[in-house]
């Protein structure tokens, strides 16, 4: 079953989002809370995270993909959002997953694609004990380390933000507060409190996330990381096959480790 739903963050703003749940399923379930990227929403690149939460049900399991505030249909406006701002709403909808009646609190994992898979590991870092396993897809917290030391976003020269007030990515505004909130981050760091298992998957041929990112995670969390490289993939995986493999893996970690 699907359903349209919405919570409030702690900002008090309406966070909007579709609810997954598996049709014939008693007892507590398991589930996945979905966290989309930079400039996207709750559907994802070529809509995979729609494909990911549906295969997600028929296997038994339940999940939730937000759009972040700012972004979709939630309230706020996108040039006021920020990292922090999207870690502080990954934390309300952690916090909401764990208490519906019908969830197992302690079979909850995030997954997250993208600038979503930074977010995703920083709220994993910050929540070790409450998050089962964590997933993701071309993790992006270069988004991060590029802004800070050498005043890019997405390949876009950033040096005159301050300046403007704001950064031009494909016609919408990243205001100056993304660019002083990614001064105070360091997203390594926070996810490298993460205690449980890991699962990323890369494309080498991607220039909008490098894999040199994933490569980073791996060695951050050494043997309880999985990592696959697509080769070939680049960050929309614009292939049947590379969109497989990357649903696959994903998939096969999710019901390992929740079942």
């Amino acid at each position: 079953m699907e359903q349209h739903i919405e919570i409030t963050n702690s900002r008090g703003q309406a966070l909007r989002g579709v609810l997954h749940t598996p049709n014939g399923c008693e007892g507590k379930l398991p589930f996945v809370v979905l966290f989309h990227g930079f400039c996207d929403d709750r559907d994802e690149i070529n809509f995979v995270h729609v494909e990911l939460s549906r295969r997600l049900a028929e296997a038994g399991i339940a999940s939730a993909r937000f759009d972040f505030a700012g972004s979709g249909e939630s309230d706020g406006n996108f040039q006021d959002m920020t990292i922090s701002g999207e870690v502080a709403d990954g934390l309300d909808i952690l916090d909401w997953a764990r208490s519906l009646d019908f969830v197992d609190p302690a079979r909850v994992a995030i997954h997250g694609l993208s600038m979503g898979g930074c977010v995703a590991s920083m709220v994993a870092g910050m929540r070790p004990d409450q998050v089962k396993c964590l997933s993701m897809f071309c993790p992006a917290p270069d988004v991060v380390y590029n802004l800070r030391d050498h005043m890019t976003l997405c390949g876009i020269d950033a040096s005159d933000v301050r300046e403007k007030g704001y950064i031009d990515v494909e016609g919408l505004k990243v205001g100056l507060d993304f660019y002083e909130d990614c001064l105070t981050l360091d997203p390594f760091a926070v996810a490298a409190n993460y205690t449980g298992p890991v699962n990323t998957v890369h494309g080498d041929m991607d220039t909008t996330a490098s894999c040199k990112c994933s490569e980073r995670y791996k060695e951050i969390f050494g043997d309880r990381c999985n990592y696959l490289v697509v080769h070939g993939a680049e960050h929309r995986f614009k292939s049947v096959e590379f969109r497989a493999a990357r649903m696959n893996s994903a998939l096969a970690f999710l019901q390992e480790h929740l079942a």
